[in-house]
């Protein structure tokens, strides 16, 4: 049986935040735990995006929910959503690599088949997209030079989808020029440039 017990440890007690037996690496800045950088602006090693905003701000939904359809013909995805709109949210999540996205991806992919072929309901999918959210809060909250825009894109979308119409049609599209986009834009860590 494997995972830490109790007092299992050299001296006992809970092992160290971020370390430790939990792996996963150094632990994101946070309130209470960022470095303060020259001029007093927090420092959260982002990756020269904005600095990291509080997580109940990016957990809080859209005054207005995302419009996937035309006005004029309510079958058919705003095509700002596949174009610009992608573009946007594309270069936001350019430090997070593409294998994580990739990772969110996978789960949207398998719940669209499962809507398509099982025919899951409006809750079903509301469900899995408010749990994508949740992963989303936690894969930022662990990764100090993700932005913000990773939770907030998906708290946009969790409120925003309320049929399964909204995610074939709408959502699962918007992601999908996102990750087209996303691999354009990415900054790989390391790179020479």
């Amino acid at each position: 049986m494997s995972g830490f017990h109790g007092n299992s440890r050299p001296g006992g007690g809970q092992p160290p935040r971020g370390g430790g037996y939990g792996g996963g690496g150094p632990r994101a800045p946070g309130p209470g735990n960022a470095r303060t950088a020259p001029g007093g602006r927090a420092e959260g090693g982002n990756g020269g995006n904005e600095e990291r905003g509080c997580i109940g701000n990016l957990l809080r939904p859209p005054a207005q929910p995302v419009r996937y359809f035309s006005p004029n013909d309510p079958k058919a995805v705003e095509p700002r959503l596949l174009g610009e709109e992608a573009e946007q949210v594309a270069r936001k999540l350019r430090t997070v690599p593409a294998s994580q996205l990739r990772r969110f991806y996978a789960e949207v992919t398998a719940l669209k088949r499962r809507a398509e072929l099982a025919d899951a309901s409006d809750e079903e999918i509301r469900s899995a997209l408010m749990l994508l959210r949740a992963k989303a809060a936690y894969t930022w909250q662990r990764q100090s030079r993700y932005p913000g825009e990773l939770v907030a894109f998906f708290t946009r979308h969790a409120a925003s989808v309320k049929t399964r119409h909204d995610f074939l049609r709408g959502f699962q599209p918007h992601f999908e020029a996102v990750m087209a986009f996303h691999k354009v834009f990415e900054e790989k860590r390391g790179a020479e440039g």
